[in-house]
């Protein structure tokens, strides 16, 4: 039924109406055929309207696509420059480091220099001065124009631009360079240490010779050795030096120690004895007055008495004498020589 109305034919009259005797067409066409006709038009028209959009749109988008692209373009050229100077800074900073590197090293080499001398100086050369001496040498950086000579820091040659594996290399070569160096300083530091122990037991014991003049005064009236007795006019034997002076001038410690004896009898007049240590002790007798406590600590140069005539005694003067284990020695081989 459906079907017959498809086939069910429809008449079109076409009548000219500028001339009133011509003739009129009848156009006879299935209904089928009316209705794919318009499709087909439709279709058309859709199919036109979509090709004009679609251009229309390109036209409207290819100044945005454009302008895109170009703004992406230059993001990456922007990128690409600051990645280049990134890399120059790095490779720069690299070279710094390693000269520094180099600089590091000339200073660790003077330290070891005077670590060396001054290990000499306290007789102790031995002690630890070749321990590493030469832990990382090789670890150091070969850098041209890292010295200068006279003064002057002209440059110049041919130029050589530095490959990424040679950079690479000086990388790893200034990375183990302060590796070494961090480990030599350490070690550096813990010599330094042991030799500033040792210098200063050296101090100590430096502190502890009895290398000082007790008085102003250098004037010997009786030396060290066999003598007339000045009270018997026999020989004898004089175990100190005696030194004139004035009554009360100051009696200073030839050395640093320890207030062995603080006392008075009828032949050593009010007299102190020092202990200093190692079997060494110091006499000073005579005095007039005592500034110490026996247990006392007392410092090199440090004002003990004051001189005087007690005991056996012709007048005012300091006894002054050095027994070193337990037997006596001559004061004067230990004092300086007054000018």
């Amino acid at each position: 039924m459906r079907f017959n109305w498809f086939q069910n034919k429809l008449t079109f009259v076409i009548i000219p109406e500028a001339e009133a005797h011509a003739s009129v067409t009848r156009v006879k066409m299935s209904r089928g055929a009316l209705c794919a006709a318009l499709l087909g038009m439709m279709l058309l028209s859709a199919t036109a309207a979509y090709w004009y959009g679609a251009s229309f749109h390109s036209a409207a988008a290819k100044p945005a696509f454009k302008a895109h692209r170009s703004d992406s373009l230059s993001r990456l050229e922007q990128d690409l420059n600051d990645k280049n100077k990134t890399i120059d800074r790095l490779q720069l900073e690299v070279f710094q480091l390693s000269r520094q590197a180099a600089e590091v090293r000339s200073q660790i080499e003077q330290l070891k220099q005077l670590e060396h001398e001054l290990m000499k100086l306290t007789s102790k050369g031995a002690v630890n001065s070749q321990a590493a001496s030469g832990a990382a040498a090789d670890a150091g950086v070969q850098l041209a124009g890292s010295s200068r000579i006279g003064g002057m820091n002209g440059m110049g040659g041919p130029l050589h631009p530095v490959t990424a594996r040679q950079m690479g290399m000086l990388l790893q070569t200034a990375a183990g360079s302060f590796t070494a160096l961090k480990q030599e300083i350490a070690e550096l530091q813990l010599r330094w240490m042991q030799s500033k122990h040792v210098m200063l037991a050296q101090q100590e014991q430096l502190q502890r010779i009895p290398s000082l003049w007790p008085t102003r005064s250098h004037r010997v009236t009786s030396a060290y050795g066999y003598r007339k007795d000045p009270f018997t006019d026999k020989p004898s034997f004089h175990r100190g030096i005696d030194i004139a002076g004035k009554m009360n001038d100051p009696v200073y410690a030839s050395a640093k120690g320890t207030a062995l004896t603080v006392g008075y009898d009828k032949f050593h007049g009010h007299h102190v004895v020092i202990d200093h240590g190692n079997g060494m002790r110091t006499w000073y007798m005579h005095l007039n007055g005592i500034l110490v406590k026996r247990g006392e600590t007392v410092e090199r140069g440090q004002h003990i008495g004051m001189l005087g005539t007690s005991g056996r005694s012709t007048g005012p003067h300091l006894h002054y004498e050095i027994v070193s284990k337990g037997k006596s020695t001559d004061p004067s081989s230990y004092l300086p020589r007054s000018s």
